[in-house]
């Protein structure tokens, strides 16, 4: 896990885990092997599912079947 004010820590859940205890309007998990909260996002690079710019530089892909889902909730058609 990365964080904006704490050193990067590590966690014996797995992402399913944690997504099921995140508010999903808030919380993302764009690819299987990533949640990423929204507030954070700095873009969005288009492309077959694309990818995300976090505001700390790290580069989140989108997986096809949920580019959708997360066009929707950012706003994008």
């Amino acid at each position: 896990m990365h964080f904006t004010n704490h050193p990067k820590l590590t966690a014996s859940k797995t992402l399913k885990d944690f997504e099921e205890l995140l508010t999903d309007d808030i919380f993302f998990r764009p690819h299987h092997s990533h949640i990423i909260n929204l507030k954070y996002i700095k873009r969005y690079i288009k492309g077959d599912g694309g990818q995300i710019e976090m505001q700390n530089g790290h580069i989140v892909i989108v997986s096809r079947r949920k580019k959708e889902e997360f066009l929707r909730l950012i706003g994008h058609s």
